[in-house]
C-alpha cells in the first residue's frame, strides 16, 4: 500500500487491531476519536494532580526545533495516530490523562500524552509495557517498498525523573523505490513517580535531531509532577 501526501511518497500498513488503517504519523500521531483536550479520572484526587501547564507547548517545541516550522498547538480536537499504536502512549488501569499535539501544517507532526496511575508501581509497570510496545511495534509495518529500523535506543542523560528512554524509529525506501521518502518516529518515555509522559514525533527524513529532542524530553520531564 502506498501512501502520498502534498507530492511526498512513503508507505506504512497497519497490521493486527489496525488492519485497513493507515499509521502514519506524518499525518493522522492517538487512537482514533481521542480527544486532545480530555482528562479523564477515576477520582477527583486523581484528577487534580494532572494539570495542563505541566505539558510543553507549541513555543516550546519550535524553539527545541526551529528548522522544522511548528506552528499549530492541537489542545481540542483529534490527535493524530502514532507510529507504533495507542499502546504505545499508555499502560493499563490509568488513572487520569491528557495530550496535546502539535504540527507544522505539512509534514512534521507531534504530540505529548500523560497518563497518571494509582500508585508508582503501577507507572512504572506502565512505563515498562510502553517501552516494549515500542521496541517491538507491531502496530504498523512498512509497505512493500519500504523497510523500518530502530536507530536509537537510549537512555536521556540529565532529565529530571526516575527514567527517560528514547526509542526511534526510521522508516526508509528500499532500493527499489528511490523516489519515496523516508520518515523519522522518535519517542521519549519518561517515568515520574506516578506519571509517564510520552513525545511521539513524525517528520520526514530522520526527523527532529537527538539534541533537539533531547532538549524537549528534559523540558517535558522536569514539569511534570510526581
Amino acid at each position: 500500500m502506498k501512501f502520498v501526501a502534498r507530492g511526498m511518497r512513503r508507505g506504512v500498513v497497519a497490521t493486527g487491531a489496525a488492519a485497513g488503517v493507515l499509521a502514519v504519523g506524518l499525518t493522522v500521531l492517538a487512537a482514533p476519536g481521542a480527544d486532545a483536550g480530555t482528562t479523564s479520572a477515576t477520582s477527583a484526587t486523581s484528577a487534580t494532580a494532572l494539570s495542563r501547564s505541566q505539558m510543553l507547548t507549541v513555543a516550546e517545541v519550535r524553539k527545541a526545533d526551529a528548522r522544522a516550522g511548528w506552528l499549530r498547538q492541537v489542545d481540542r480536537g483529534i490527535l493524530p495516530r502514532t507510529y507504533c499504536g495507542p499502546a504505545s502512549t499508555e499502560g493499563k488501569r490509568v488513572a487520569a490523562r491528557m495530550a496535546r499535539g502539535f504540527s507544522n501544517d505539512m509534514d512534521s507532526y507531534g504530540a505529548q500524552y500523560v497518563s497518571q496511575y494509582a500508585n508508582a508501581a503501577s507507572a512504572r509497570a506502565a512505563y515498562n509495557s510502553i517501552i516494549a510496545t515500542l521496541k517491538s511495534c507491531t502496530y504498523s509495518k512498512p509497505a512493500p517498498t519500504h523497510a523500518r529500523k530502530i536507530t536509537e535506543n537510549r537512555v536521556v542523560k540529565g532529565a529530571s525523573g526516575d527514567l527517560t528512554q528514547v526509542i526511534r524509529w526510521y522508516d526508509y525506501p528500499k532500493p527499489n523505490d528511490p523516489g519515496s521518502e523516508a520518515g523519522g518516529f522518535p519517542y521519549a518515555v519518561t517515568l515520574k513517580g506516578r506519571n509517564v509522559s510520552v513525545l511521539a514525533f513524525s517528520e520526514m527524513g530522520p526527523g527532529m535531531p537527538a539534541p533537539n529532542f533531547d532538549k524537549l524530553a528534559r523540558q517535558a520531564a522536569a514539569k511534570i509532577s510526581r
